[in-house]
């Protein structure tokens, strides 16, 4: 914690100087000539940030501070691109007296949201680069070979391949860009996950019998509590189609996928469980993260965009609920999908409806007599 020092006053100093600072909603103290701290907002008060504390006792800084006081010509001075270990931008100015001003601004969680956009930006252009190129040579191609019917069908095949990869890629950039979106009170709606669940089993039901996959439906669910909850339909419907379809396309024709549901305490669960090849240990943490593949090769042979478990882990989590994974290579992977309910069993809100009814009665009794 920020040290002040001892000064029963603080001649020359501004009244309207600790105002001032008292308003910013960032790292603000006021130093004396010897460097120590006589003032602190409340940020600063508050702050257990090393960098910020750090940076006053450093000798660069004192040489800044020392100009400043020396010459009146304020110093401000951004953090360098390449030195992720100090994000602070800091402003020192001389106000009247021999007094500084600093303020300091931690741009850590700034700089790492750049860089985040900064990479995704550069993976889409990645990824969009190769269908797009695939879908001008095989433009010319076609062009090229409209006297030879066998070759213009086996490009437009392949023309047929790249476009729905292109349309897929572009389909989820647009869920991630909403599963990363705050959800506002306008776009909730009444959602039963249980519809949900079984309506994505029989759309995956012939991609599915394609890949010689049997879909496996169990229901461990309450049948006396809802699966309702409050949310927007089509992002949980496709957070629980990517799972699904991830489960389908990495299992070998032959094996089953389990879907289940089931009632956890306050919550509703969906588990997906796959027969496919499994996930090293090193790949689990890093498998949600956009672009990310096991695989990178054989993801995109089976059509995978790589951002199939990202969006469905925005989503639940933007729902309040989340995903988790286990998986042992060789054996497969596990997927539970956990959905937070307001739903109470029907008994209990029964109970809870006859003592209310009956606390309302006594009340009006209460009231009655006297």
């Amino acid at each position: 914690m920020l040290q002040l020092a001892e000064l029963p006053q603080l001649h020359g100093l501004p009244e309207t100087a600790p105002a001032i600072l008292d308003g910013l909603d960032v790292f603000a103290v006021i130093l004396d000539r010897d460097l120590r701290a006589v003032y602190a907002n409340e940020v600063a008060r508050k702050s257990e940030n090393p960098t910020e504390l750090g940076l006053l006792r450093t000798i660069e800084f004192r040489k800044r501070a020392e100009g400043v006081l020396a010459t009146g010509t304020p110093s401000h001075r951004d953090p360098k691109p390449d030195d992720p270990g100090a994000p602070v931008r800091t402003h020192v100015i001389r106000i009247e007296g021999d007094f500084l001003a600093v303020i300091a601004e931690d741009l850590a969680e700034e700089q790492r949201l750049t860089a985040m956009r900064r990479d995704f930006i550069a993976n889409v252009s990645h990824e969009l680069k190769t269908p797009i190129a695939a879908v001008g040579l095989l433009a010319e191609a076609v062009k090229e070979a409209a006297d030879d019917p066998e070759l213009v069908r086996e490009f437009a095949a392949s023309l047929v391949k790249e476009s729905k990869r292109l349309a897929d890629l572009s389909r989820d950039i647009i869920q991630l860009s909403e599963a990363q979106s705050t959800l506002r009170p306008e776009q909730l709606e009444h959602v039963d996950l249980r519809a949900v669940v079984e309506d994505e089993i029989d759309a995956h039901e012939s991609f599915a019998e394609r890949r010689g996959v049997d879909l496996v439906f169990i229901d461990s669910s309450t049948p006396k509590r809802t699966s309702a909850m409050q949310g927007r339909q089509s992002a949980i419907a496709s957070a629980v189609a990517n799972i699904l379809s991830n489960a389908i396309r990495h299992s070998p024709a032959g094996a089953s996928v389990r879907v289940r549901i089931a009632h956890k305490k306050r919550h509703f669960t969906v588990t997906i469980t796959d027969a496919g090849p499994g996930i090293a240990p090193e790949h689990l943490e890093r498998i949600f993260e956009r672009f990310y593949r096991v695989d990178g090769a054989r993801s995109r042979d089976d059509g995978g965009t790589g951002l199939g478990l990202s969006i469905a882990r925005h989503s639940l989590r933007a729902h309040g609920g989340d995903v988790t994974v286990r998986s042992t290579p060789g054996e497969g992977s596990r997927f539970t999908l956990s959905f937070p309910l307001s739903d109470i069993p029907k008994k209990k809100r029964a109970k809870r409806v006859k003592r209310t009814r009956k606390a309302l009665q006594q009340l009006t009794d209460t009231k009655g007599r006297a």
